[in-house]
């Protein structure tokens, strides 16, 4: 059974991953920060995102009771909004000096 604990676990892991809780209903929810989430002890309070968007803030929230959940799938972590670019791969030309 899904637990309060199995929860923080996730929501404590570093670094966090999102991933989506599948609910007895059929449902899911997709958890894509650990500040979305309120865990309580027999529920948590869940701020659902707009899929269409890049920040973490809830346009509304749902109550997700530990008891309905059946299940989790880890979702593969994006690259977070206004992270610096990454390196070029070695051999790839990179702009003169100006020498």
């Amino acid at each position: 059974m899904f637990t309060a604990d199995n929860l923080r676990a996730l929501l404590q892991a570093k670094p966090f991953v999102p991933f989506r809780l599948l609910r007895s209903d059929g449902g899911s929810i997709e958890v894509r920060s650990s500040e979305q989430v309120l865990p309580g002890r027999q529920y948590a309070m869940v701020g659902l995102l707009d899929p269409n968007s890049t920040d973490n803030l809830a346009d509304r929230f749902t109550i997700l009771w530990y008891m309905h959940v059946t299940g989790v799938e880890m979702l593969k972590p994006g690259t977070p909004p206004l992270s610096p670019p990454s390196e070029p791969p070695s051999g790839t030309p990179t702009p003169a000096t100006g020498r």
